[in-house]
């Protein structure tokens, strides 16, 4: 399976392999019993993971349990927030594009992809890969979700400046 679009961050483009290589097979999802805690060590710091809640029925809204938060990831947005739901602790204008790329990846099934500029701050790039995995293989029930932040400077920075 090819990635789901051109992941443009190489970070984010290699933790989409490492999760394409631990399908058990073609059609099927990998759950969280197909990696180890190590094997995520290359990400850990820009990686959190979200227990998928789907609730009693088909029109019960899906909700997103925080299980862990990497270090920086927890500095963007501002503190922990282990064990909280995503909805309760998004207070962005991002909200509703946050969520909705989770209910995609859990919905579809597939990796979700975006890159996040704000028009106020064109110095600030946010890309955020959006992983399902499933422990029967097809039902997703967690998503792990990397992100990562690039900030370019108006100019370049000098030791020389007093």
């Amino acid at each position: 399976m090819s990635a789901p679009v051109d992941i443009a961050h190489s970070k984010l483009r290699s933790l989409y392999h490492f999760w394409e290589s631990r399908r058990p097979a073609p059609d099927l999802l990998p759950g969280r019993q197909h990696f180890q805690a190590e094997d995520i060590w290359p990400w850990i710091g820009y990686i959190g993971m979200v227990d998928v809640e789907r609730g009693d029925g088909p029109d019960t809204p899906l909700r997103f349990r925080i299980r862990l938060q990497g270090e920086n990831l927890a500095r963007l947005t501002g503190n922990r927030q282990a064990g909280r739901y995503l909805d309760e602790t998004l207070n962005t204008k991002y909200r509703e594009l946050i969520l909705d790329q989770h209910i995609q990846a859990a919905r579809t099934g597939q990796p979700a992809y975006r890159i996040q500029r704000d028009d106020s701050k064109p110095w600030k790039r946010i890309d955020r890969l959006v992983l399902p995995f499933a422990s029967d293989g097809h039902t997703v029930d967690l998503l792990m979700t990397g992100l990562y932040m690039a900030v370019t400077p108006s100019r370049p920075f000098s030791e020389n400046i007093p």
